[in-house]
């Protein structure tokens, strides 16, 4: 990994056409036509890129033993991706910027674990977040991380447990998951909620702290997980 890392720093300066064709050439790397790459550090021990994804400038993506990018992929400025087994990010999907994501690099752990960050199609991650995934994070498809200041933890110490986010699901600002928490699919999460288990029921409203089920979502409601959340990409999809 201290080749990768040594050859991303030699790239860094060079313009976005230079710097994709030299990925190219790299063992481990497949980057598809139509990338771009800001002046960011890219230094994982397998690559893929889809095609017309854009990677901002001042990222940091580093120590992850598998990056997957798929095609149509944003990640925009300041954001930290380090760490783990895996980092996937589904077609069109988001990272917008100063977001801190990252697996602790040698961690003392009690547990079993599974390091890897899954982001579906489409997901949506704004500003600012922690997201921590010493173990498992799931993001369905279409799932939006909203506002700022959300934390996402999966472990405690020397102990892990995953955490899944169901397609569909709006979180608000300042929410809190600990390890082993979930919520289900077409949910609400209420800003400032504290999810600390699993809450398996669809299209519902989750608010407080502990974080509960108050109620179903109404038809007036039901448009802040139905509407979708990149709708240039359903444009050309139809």
């Amino acid at each position: 990994m201290k080749g990768r890392l040594v050859i991303a720093l030699l790239l860094l300066p060079f313009p976005s056409f230079i710097k994709v064709a030299l990925y190219r050439l790299m063992p481990g790397y497949r980057i598809g036509r139509g990338v771009r790459i800001g002046f960011s550090l890219l230094a994982a021990g397998r690559c893929e890129i889809g095609a017309h994804t854009r990677i901002g400038h001042f990222n940091l993506l580093y120590r992850t033993r598998v990056l997957r990018l798929g095609e149509h992929v944003r990640i925009g400025h300041f954001n930290i991706l380090l760490g783990g087994n895996e980092i996937s990010m589904g077609e069109g999907a988001v990272i917008g910027r100063f977001n801190e994501i990252n697996s602790i690099l040698d961690p003392l752990s009690q547990t079993q674990c599974d390091p890897r960050l899954i982001i579906g199609s489409r997901v949506i991650i704004t500003a600012e977040h922690k997201i921590d995934f010493c173990d498992r994070v799931k993001f369905g498809e279409n799932a939006a991380l909203g506002g700022r200041n959300s934390n996402i933890w999966t472990h405690n110490r020397q102990e892990n447990a995953p955490v899944t986010i169901g397609r569909n699901c709006y979180i608000g600002a300042n929410v809190q998951f600990v390890p082993g928490s979930s919520v289900g699919e077409y949910c609400v999460v209420g800003l400032g909620s504290v999810i600390t288990k699993k809450l398996a029921g669809d299209w519902s409203l989750i608010t407080g702290m502990p974080g509960r089920i108050k109620k179903t979502l109404d038809e007036d409601s039901r448009h802040l997980v139905t509407h979708p959340t990149r709708p240039d990409l359903e444009e050309k999809a139809s």
